[in-house]
């Protein structure tokens, strides 16, 4: 007789999983790669270091799991966000806005990316710099559109780009480490109209405009 895992058996499989992942992102976040163990993630899951095999074949692959995750959740929410969005400035604002806010609800996971990641390993690097390569490029792609429309002043595009995303990665890197700012998505509006305004913009309320 061939066996068939139930309904309920899978439900449980799942559940298990989720807190095996639970229990690794708050492990990677508050100690590091290398200054976690499978067995510390296992006694936070409430199983058994076996179990924890029978999913991911060792800590590695279960970092990795993690910053794949976060990696998804951040390209995720920013398309959702671009869909309605009409115009380069728009985009911008809320392709930002939308990435800030991911990492404000996932702080744990927004930590084991960007600060935990083992040094060296290179597909956690890959991610990292991708995740900065795209969004790059969709704000070089926005700076041309404003530019294009006469929103904007002549510029160099990419450059004008790297800037605001490097400005971006410094603040949530201060927020991950020294807390500071505290409320990541509130400061995230200000640093938004920072950047509009360096790129060129002229915002409701300033000098001038209107």
């Amino acid at each position: 007789m061939v066996y068939r895992r139930t309904k309920k058996v899978d439900q449980k499989l799942e559940a298990r999983l989720q807190a095996i992942m639970q229990a690794a992102r708050e492990e990677f976040a508050r100690n590091g790669f290398y200054g976690t163990s499978v067995k510390d993630i296992a006694r936070r899951a409430g199983v058994g270091i076996g179990t924890i095999y029978l999913y991911l074949r060792n800590k590695e692959a279960l970092f990795t799991a993690l910053v794949n995750e976060a990696y998804g959740m951040v390209l995720e929410r920013i398309a959702q966000a671009r869909k309605n969005a009409a115009g380069g400035r728009q985009k911008l604002q809320v392709s930002m806005e939308a990435a800030l806010a991911v990492l404000q609800e996932n702080r744990d996971l927004a930590r084991v990316m960007l600060v935990q990641s083992p040094a060296g390993h290179p597909e956690v690097a890959e991610h990292v710099y991708d995740l900065l390569r795209r969004l790059t490029k969709l704000v070089e792609e926005d700076v041309l559109e404003g530019i294009q429309r006469k929103e904007l002043p002549p510029q160099d595009a990419q450059v004008a780009a790297l800037a605001f995303v490097g400005t971006f990665y410094q603040v949530v890197i201060s927020w991950l480490q020294e807390g500071i700012p505290s409320d990541l998505t509130a400061a995230g509006k200000e640093l938004v109209a920072y950047n509009l305004r360096g790129l060129g913009y002229h915002l409701e309320g300033d000098i001038g405009n209107g």
